[in-house]
């Protein structure tokens, strides 16, 4: 009798360790599911909201810029009517908001192509020194505006360069303008020198502001709205498409950029390389 208590004993006690072991299984096995049905919904959401961004990031650019054009012209066909001159220094005041909010249209549409691969360059023979040239004029021309001093140095440049010297332009000017924004005094230095190297030359363009510098964490700056410190932002203004437009239109030229902090300001460079042809 006792060893058929031991036995009854041990099939109880394997019975409620089966028991207990299965219940435990299917908690796991239900948390499990629970957890993967839960990620699956997060990935989901975050699909939607991706294709949601993508989506406006493609429509609200080119719903945007047809308004903004048609005010361009409206504002354009005022200053035709031989306006009195102090409606002439309004509606100057409103040309050159148009003109400023168009450029932010445009960045918008040119960083939702560089983000989809879509941006298409158009290379060909150029005088880049006459497109620099015309770049650093409106460079001092803004300088002085604000009252700042600009410094532009430049070496020759052969003609012609296969380059798409729009792009380039852009580029450069994106980072003329974050320079120009955040320097509230001093001077600007707008810098190219060019090495040839064989049938091609290799160009630095260097930017030297003298404005607040780099914060720790400035690679941060080089994607899309990102900003400076809040208080930096509401002198400086702007969306933050600068530098980040730049940084994609050099990659996308076959150049390099990068950021170098300063005793007093910032340093920004572009390198790239460019072919020698005959017409």
């Amino acid at each position: 009798m006792p060893e058929a208590s031991i036995v009854v004993s041990f099939i109880l006690t394997l019975v409620v360790v089966l028991v207990t072991s299965g219940l435990a299984l299917f908690a796991i096995a239900h948390a499990k599911n629970r957890i993967i049905l839960e990620q699956r919904r997060a990935l989901e959401a975050e699909q939607r909201f991706r294709r949601a961004h993508e989506a406006f990031t493609d429509n609200a650019p080119h719903e945007l810029r047809t308004p903004v054009q048609i005010l361009a012209g409206h504002l354009q066909m005022l200053g035709d009517l031989d306006p009195r001159p102090e409606q002439g220094r309004i509606l100057a005041r409103a040309q050159e908001t148009a003109t400023h909010l168009g450029h932010l249209v445009q960045g918008l549409l040119d960083l939702s192509s560089l983000a989809q691969g879509t941006l298409a360059l158009n290379p060909a023979l150029t005088d880049l020194g006459a497109h620099l040239a015309g770049l650093a004029s409106s460079f001092e021309a803004r300088a002085r505006t604000k009252g700042l001093k600009a410094h532009v140095t430049m070496d020759p440049l052969p003609q012609p360069l296969v380059c798409d010297a729009l792009r380039l332009s852009q580029a450069l000017e994106a980072l003329l303008d974050n320079a120009l924004g955040f320097t509230e005094r001093g001077a600007i230095r707008f810098r190219l020198a060019a090495h040839p190297e064989g049938r091609a030359w290799h160009l630095r363009f260097e930017i030297e502001d003298q404005g607040p510098g780099l914060p720790p964490d400035w690679e941060r700056l080089l994607r899309p709205f990102e900003q400076e410190e809040r208080s930096l932002r509401r002198r400086r203004g702007g969306l933050g498409l600068g530098l980040p437009l730049a940084a994609g239109l050099i990659e996308l030229l076959g150049g390099r950029m990068g950021l170098e902090p300063l005793a007093t300001g910032t340093l920004a460079w572009v390198e790239m390389r460019l072919e020698e042809r005959e017409l």
